[in-house]
């Protein structure tokens, strides 16, 4: 089974040139790339081609492979995929805490640009103080210039606020801190990303409109949301489609294969979203080529 069984239509609006998909995920194949032992989830393969067919009738160019916690370490899938994309594809990594300078540097040449922290999908991974996984995480990307990518619900970030807000590393927040649309834009955790956003080092992933508005069932539940961080840091926002988008599951390890299928989402709808969002096509451009060329390290096109 594969991510293929979904059908996505272009945006109302063509992207601008370059545009980027800057957060998705491959899974497999399987029979060369298996799934991490301890994970959330069992899911189909969802490989390259299939994202690329999606790409095309969107409209976007380049990819921002983003390392799967289905797959825990092992980059093995994402490398691969990477390769294939060429100057097209940059990607965001998961390491053991402890990774030697050798395999970052590794992942470095191979077009990595930053490290995932997730203490979303599976808590027990990074269990105790979040504050010290932080400060390991922080250590790994410095040498190497790349950013830390935060994955974590919103009263977790809010509680981190105190330590990012003195952090000097570059720190991506996924999905727009998991913010609930029901609980509107003045919840105590997405405020504290837009108090985090008034510093130049943090920018904020404005992916998963469907994850905010989940409780809701109407993705445009999400635009106040994103109208709000485009007000605050349009300079510093890329946009994402969570490709293949993983079923919700209960954030707790699965010791069985029953497959928990991909949430069907039409890609041209979700960039719609960010299209009435962001309606002034200057700021869109932004969001969707020029910042993730600088976050990225895109070539020169």
């Amino acid at each position: 089974m594969l991510a293929c069984n979904r059908m996505h239509h272009a945006p109302s609006q063509p992207l601008p040139a370059r545009a980027a998909d800057c957060h998705m995920h491959v899974f497999g194949p399987f029979a060369r790339f298996p799934l991490a032992a301890e994970r959330a989830y069992t899911v189909p393969e969802a490989l390259l081609a299939e994202h690329e067919k999606m790409k095309r009738i969107a409209g976007l160019e380049r990819t921002v492979l983003v390392q799967a916690s289905g797959h825990g370490s092992d980059n093995r899938a994402m490398l691969a995929a990477l390769a294939q994309l060429g100057a097209r594809g940059r990607a965001v990594a998961v390491v053991e805490p402890g990774a030697p300078r050798s395999e970052m540097e590794s992942l470095h040449a191979a077009g990595v640009r930053g490290l995932r922290l997730n203490l979303q999908t599976v808590p027990g991974r990074y269990a105790g103080d979040a504050g010290q996984w932080l400060a390991k995480f922080e250590a790994l990307v410095a040498p190497l210039g790349w950013h830390l990518q935060l994955f974590c619900a919103a009263d977790l970030l809010a509680e981190l606020e105190p330590l990012l807000e003195k952090s000097q590393t570059t720190i991506v927040i996924d999905h727009m801190g998991l913010p609930d649309a029901a609980a509107g834009i003045g919840q105590p955790g997405f405020q504290a990303v837009l108090r985090l956003l008034r510093a130049p080092n943090f920018w904020v992933k404005v992916a998963g409109a469907d994850r905010v508005s989940r409780s809701t069932g109407r993705l445009r539940d999400a635009i106040p949301f994103m109208r709000a961080l485009a007000a605050a840091a349009p300079e510093r926002l890329v946009w994402g489609s969570d490709w293949p988008n993983i079923g919700f599951h209960a954030r707790k390890t699965v010791h069985d294969d029953t497959i928990l299928p991909f949430r069907d989402l039409d890609a041209g709808e979700l960039l719609d979203v960010l299209i009435e969002a962001v309606p002034d096509a200057r700021t869109r451009q932004a969001i969707l080529a020029d910042n993730p060329q600088r976050l990225y390290g895109f070539p020169p096109a």
